[in-house]
């Protein structure tokens, strides 16, 4: 009988260890490429004023099911006073990114935060950021589409402005 016992307590100690790495063990990393809205609030000198056009691509690597880091680095353009004066901003971001519990309809919502920079090639002065934002990803088959609103708080030499973004794409 103690044979027996034995027997299934080495049984549990060897397999639980396993199943628990299969659930808990993190997915590959995820590319996302997408677009990006943005704008700051008006009567700043940080970035060029306007709207902003931009497109971005994401690196995330999972650490678990439901926490992954990333890193981001987008271009915006600002076009609204013409071509001959088109004036761009590189927006390099690192996040932290949190999936909330699940609903039905098979949408995934998140929350990500973190820090950036806005470096203006022409006009404006820039400056570090922190952003917190949330997202919802639709999962397709192979894919998913997403889309933030992921507000900054744009930290300059001597102003602070919050610089608004929307964002939306495609992650692989």
């Amino acid at each position: 009988m103690r044979t027996l016992a034995a027997t299934f307590a080495l049984l549990a100690l060897f397999l639980t260890p396993d199943a628990t790495a299969q659930r808990f063990a993190p997915s590959p990393a995820r590319y996302g490429v997408g677009f990006d809205v943005t704008s700051a609030i008006p009567g700043q000198e940080l970035i060029p004023k306007g709207i902003a056009v931009g497109l971005r691509g994401r690196a995330a690597l999972p650490i678990n099911a439901d926490v992954s880091v990333a890193a981001e680095l987008g271009i915006a353009a600002h076009l609204w006073d013409g071509a001959n004066s088109t004036q761009y901003v590189l927006n390099p971001q690192t996040s932290l990114i949190v999936t909330l519990p699940a609903r039905e309809g098979g949408a995934i919502r998140y929350v990500l935060g973190g820090f950036g920079g806005y470096l203006p090639f022409s006009g404006g002065k820039g400056g570090p950021s922190i952003h917190l934002g949330i997202g919802q990803a639709i999962p397709l088959n192979d894919t998913s589409l997403y889309a933030e609103f992921d507000p900054s708080l744009l930290i300059g030499g001597d102003e602070t402005t919050v610089v608004i973004a929307l964002r939306g794409g495609v992650i692989f």
